[in-house]
């Protein structure tokens, strides 16, 4: 019996589930019983019609999926002067599907790299594809991750999720026995080898290419010089692996730790990820077992997205030998190099790209900041478990304000908008009494790319979309604490290092406080207060004293300025 929270049932609220737990929107694509058209996956996109014709076709005649593509593989290898060879009848022997002989002899377009799977991916399910994780990669991005690989000595190359073979079309100077290739879905699999019988029609030849579940069956001794792939993404893994590593139970990053153990010393691996692995905490499993174990050579960020998809996606170059110093960032026709410590900054070793230059500003930052705030007191908002219910809008007997996120800006507090009866026995996580109450705090947002910190003298609750600060720093009032977490200089600083959606109490903790004199604290202090009567006339002072206490002069200056109007 599944026991459902009350916060999960606001959740399904907001997204407009019904009571069983099916979304009625768009936003759970399991459910989607459409079919959608992989625009990235042609290679010409004026192809759309007709293939769009032949699907409409299929479907009317409620045709079997795997025999559809059977059929039109036959098609395909009969055009080549294929089919009637006997390795290539050996394959096809083990597919004792129906053929249907409409589709062997209908019309297909000569200028598709891989006419199968894009036919096969325009008649699955979304639901399905967003069950399995599963989106084939376009020919750009295969052909980009398989560049500039030497077969020369025999190499081997492996996909352990090859779907319809897309990352071994664009391979040059290779033989079929050099290749691998392992799925669970049979007909990707079938797929799979006609696409390589077609790619080395003068070869006799078997494909290696295996239906098997990887995460399941991958008792193998074969090491490889190559492994690429894009695995499944988006899904949580339903395997009970023997991983340690993996702590997110994330289904790309079991393939990726797995087939790391396959690889040769000095081979090479790239995987296909989404975006939020660079910096997401859930991910910091696989971004440490990508710096600790092997040597990280590049990230390559794309802008193309997947239909039906709303994730950007990298790859990401490992080799099985000795860290290197700096990794390469490729982003469109940019390539820049990135000191491999900058991904240790962040508590949660986020992937983010500090250029040498900010480096540089960084490290002098670092320099003349030689207090933090890990000796200070940090609470987190009420969870009352209920909102919905302990909320109100509305003044009532007993209660009082409380202020959520939403009511914070830099330096005050905005009007609060909601009211609770404070009865901690009710709530489901609370602070210390005495931090809510305390004569004075900080309080900032808690879901923010922007640090965002107020300044409470009223003894006030929050809500947990905000967290709580009593800052201990040397020689600095709480007020000259708050000026410079929500100066230019400390947005920069998050920015360049941490990067991440969230305002965590870890990042904060390694941001570094000068050593400032009594006069300092004072003007800071003043012109604080100043801010906080709404008088903002010497807010530039004040960002200028900040830069000036770390030795900065005015270039530098202009240039941290710069990069935070780019943000």
């Amino acid at each position: 019996m599944n026991i459902v929270s009350q916060a999960t049932k606001q959740n399904w609220h907001k997204l407009n589930i019904k009571k069983k737990g099916k979304l009625t929107t768009r936003a759970n694509k399991r459910l989607s019983q459409k079919n959608i058209m992989p625009m990235e996956y042609f290679y010409n996109v004026n192809n759309k019609k007709n293939i769009e014709v032949l699907l409409c076709i299929i479907k009317k005649e409620k045709w079997n999926i795997t025999s559809v593509l059977l059929s039109l593989g036959i098609n395909l290898l009969k055009k080549a002067n294929l089919y009637q060879k006997k390795h290539v009848q050996k394959v096809l022997s083990t597919y004792p599907n129906e053929v249907i002989p409409q589709l062997v002899e209908y019309p297909l377009p000569t200028d598709e790299k891989d006419i199968l799977g894009l036919i096969y991916q325009g008649l699955l399910l979304e639901g399905q594809k967003n069950k399995q994780g599963s989106y084939y990669t376009p020919y750009p991005i295969t052909s980009n991750m398989t560049k500039n690989l030497d077969f020369s000595k025999e190499q081997i190359f492996f996909d352990p999720c090859c779907g319809s073979g897309a990352f071994f079309l664009p391979l040059h100077a290779v033989h079929p026995e050099q290749l691998y290739g392992i799925d669970k879905d049979e007909t990707a699999v079938m797929i799979a080898k006609i696409n390589l019988l077609l790619k080395f029609p003068c070869h006799e030849f078997t494909p290696q290419i295996y239906c098997k579940d990887y995460l399941k069956q991958n008792n193998f001794d074969t090491k490889f010089d190559y492994i690429v792939t894009n695995p499944p993404w988006g899904a949580l893994s339903q395997y009970s692996c023997n991983i340690t590593e993996v702590t997110s139970k994330e289904t790309f990053s079991y393939f990726f730790v797995l087939s790391f153990e396959h690889l040769k010393s000095y081979g090479t691996i790239r995987f296909l990820f989404p975006e939020s692995i660079l910096n997401v905490k859930l991910h910091k499993d696989i971004r440490t077992f990508l710096l600790e174990k092997g040597c990280l050579k590049a990230i390559t960020i794309y802008q193309e997205l997947f239909t039906g998809v709303t994730t950007k996606y990298i790859d990401i170059e490992c080799q099985k030998a000795k860290q290197n110093e700096k990794v390469a960032i490729y982003e469109g026709q940019q390539q820049k190099q990135i000191s491999i410590s900058t991904f240790y900054h962040s508590e949660n070793k986020v992937f983010h790209f500090i250029d040498t230059i900010d480096m540089k500003m960084i490290e002098q930052i670092k320099k003349n900041g030689i207090y933090t705030l890990s000796n200070s007191i940090w609470a987190i908002g009420i969870v009352t478990g209920d909102n919905k219910n302990k909320l109100k809008e509305q003044f009532f007997e007993g209660c009082e304000p409380i202020y959520t996120g939403k009511e914070i800006s830099k330096y005050c507090l905005n009007p609060p908008k909601k009211y609770i009866l404070y009865d901690r026995s009710q709530f489901q996580q609370v602070a210390q009494e005495k931090y809510y109450r305390a004569n004075e705090k900080l309080v900032y947002k808690f879901i923010s790319k922007k640090l965002v910190f107020a300044y409470d003298n009223t003894k006030s609750l929050f809500l947990n979309s905000a967290n709580i600060l009593i800052p201990n720093v040397p020689n600095m009032s709480i007020k000259t604490v708050m000026a410079y977490l929500n100066s230019e200089l400390f947005q920069y600083l998050y920015t360049k290092l941490f990067g991440e959606v969230k305002i965590l109490k870890g990042n904060l903790m390694l941001l570094p406080f000068p050593k400032i004199t009594e006069q300092q604290n004072n003007i800071i202090t003043k012109i604080v207060n100043e801010l906080l009567k709404g008088k903002n006339e010497n807010n530039d002072t004040l960002q200028k004293i900040i830069f000036y206490s770390y030795g900065l002069n005015q270039e530098q200056m202009q240039y941290i300025k710069g990069q935070l109007e780019k943000d």
